[in-house]
Order: structure tokens, then sequence, then C-alpha cells
């Protein structure tokens, strides 16, 4: 197995300190930062730190397939920069495409003791949509990820969720049962029980076939 770690990012420079040193050591064939337009100093962090560093839109869906496009890997691995892998991500991944699992996650555990967010990461540990996010990072063979045409890059929310849906139709996936540790920044600012109810919101618009701009702009009135 070749790994391409892809990560998008748009000013991340905290997190991405952290994270990289983590992800350039690993066996993973190379790491590749695609950067949406930073203000910061992610771009340079990056490329000190060992990632290959590649421009493209700012829309995760277009950063992602970017990355997607510009990977040598055989295996694609889509890292969010405030989420942290388990140590072992690599011989996890590489044991279960060996099992013919063509994709899938790992769970996620938020960075707390928070009981309320501690019990929301308890059920990562299900399949069924209302428990994935792109924190738990998603793996994926390449030859899949191009026959299911990477990303819908139409989409401006929800390209994680729409991506697991459309591959789920077509093969199984396994969540592995080891953590990613995810950041808890946005329910830091806005409040435990508002942003995960603002976030179910927009889930079920979003299935419901509700107009993008304006779940946008329905979370952003409700959510910094």
């Amino acid at each position: 197995m070749t790994l391409s770690i892809i990560i998008p990012v748009i000013n991340e420079e905290f997190h991405l300190k952290k994270l990289l040193p983590l992800l350039v050591k690993s066996a993973a064939k190379e790491v590749i930062l695609v950067d949406g337009g930073s203000t910061d100093d992610s771009k340079k962090i990056a490329e000190d730190l060992g990632a290959k560093v590649i421009d493209a839109p700012k829309s995760r869906a277009k950063q992602m397939n970017a990355g997607a496009e510009a990977a040598i890997g055989d295996v694609l691995y889509f890292v969010h920069a405030d989420s942290i892998p388990p140590a072992s991500f690599y011989e996890d991944i590489e044991a279960h495409l060996k099992k013919d699992i063509p994709f899938g996650c790992f769970r996620s555990l938020f960075d707390t003791k928070n009981t309320f967010l501690r019990i929301n990461s308890y059920f990562s540990r299900y399949k069924g949509m209302m428990f994935r996010g792109g924190g738990q990072t998603l793996w994926i063979s390449k030859r899949f990820f191009e026959e299911l045409k990477g990303y819908d890059e139409s989409l401006k929310l929800m390209e994680e969720y729409d991506f697991i849906k459309r591959a789920s139709q077509k093969a199984n996936y396994k969540v592995i049962q080891k953590d990613v540790l995810v950041s808890t920044r946005t329910y830091d600012t806005n409040g435990n029980f508002k942003t995960q109810f603002i976030y179910g919101l927009i889930m079920f618009g979003f299935f419901r076939g509700v107009n993008q701009d304006r779940l946008i702009k329905f979370g952003r009135r409700w959510l910094k």
C-alpha cells in the first residue's frame, strides 16, 4: 500500500504545528496540504515540516479533489487539520484494505472531558449518516475514489456526507474502532447543545434538498 494523506486547509497554522509532525514521520508516501487561500503561515509551516503544498480554489470539495489528483499513492487518506488520527492509522488502513474493504473511517473522540460531547463521540462507532463527520477522517482506494468521480464540487457544504452516501451505495465500508482526536473549537465558541442542534438542522435540510446558500446563511447566523 502506498498512502497519500490529503489535508484541505484555510488558515490552520496552529493545528498544523501539532498534526504534521505526526503524519510526515509515518509510513505514508506523502502528505499533501491543499491550501484554499490562507493568509497566515499555514503553507510555510507545511513546507518547513516536509509536506507537499498545492493551491486550489476555496472549497473543501475542490481542495480534496485537487489533492487526490496530485496524489501518487494508491490509497487516499483525507484528514482535517484539527483532527489527530490514531498512531496506528497506516497499519489499520492497510489491514482493512487487505480484507477487500475499499473505504472507511475511524471513530471520533472530542478533545474534552465534557460529558455531552463524550456521549456524542460514543455513537461515532456505529454506521449511519447521522453518526458520521469529516473529522473522523476518511480513507479510500484511489481506484474507487476515481470510480465515484471524487467529491461533488457543486456542493458548498456536506460534501463528505454526500460522498460517503454515494460510496456506501456501491461498497461496504468499515468504521475502524480506534479514535481520531477531534477539536471542539466550534462547540467551545457556540455552546454544545446549540452547536449540535444547528448541525442537526443543517444536515436535515441538506438531505431534504434545501438550497445550499440558505443553509450556509442559516449556519453563519447562528454559529460563529
